[in-house]
């Protein structure tokens, strides 16, 4: 079964030909998709894939949040404390002591 020009097996191919598969994927670096009744049911892919993928995730992640904090600077009306500011003063006057940790770091 050919679909997208990926390769693909059964569950019952994969359980048959699994070592084949992991020394197939190791080797060319292509996934295999992993059906079940003509479902995609996993993927098999080589280590290198996914230590890419999960570092590329990451750093996505890193983007997104520093984006949406580049955001909340930008449209706020309020003005910006130093953190050292913020750091070395008394917690009695803490400007942010009242804010919830979700109003904080949603």
């Amino acid at each position: 079964m050919k679909m997208l020009d990926v390769k693909t097996k059964s569950i019952t191919e994969a359980k048959k030909e699994f070592p084949k598969i992991i020394k197939d994927t190791s080797k060319t670096g292509e996934p295999t998709f992993i059906f079940n009744h003509n479902k995609p049911e996993a993927v098999i892919f080589s280590n290198a894939l996914y230590e890419k993928l999960v570092k590329d995730y990451n750093e996505l992640e890193n983007k997104l949040f520093y984006s949406q904090l580049n955001n909340r600077v930008t449209a706020g009306t309020e003005e910006l404390i130093p953190a050292t500011e913020v750091i070395e003063s008394n917690q009695e006057h803490n400007p942010f002591a009242a804010f919830s940790d979700k109003d904080l770091f949603d």
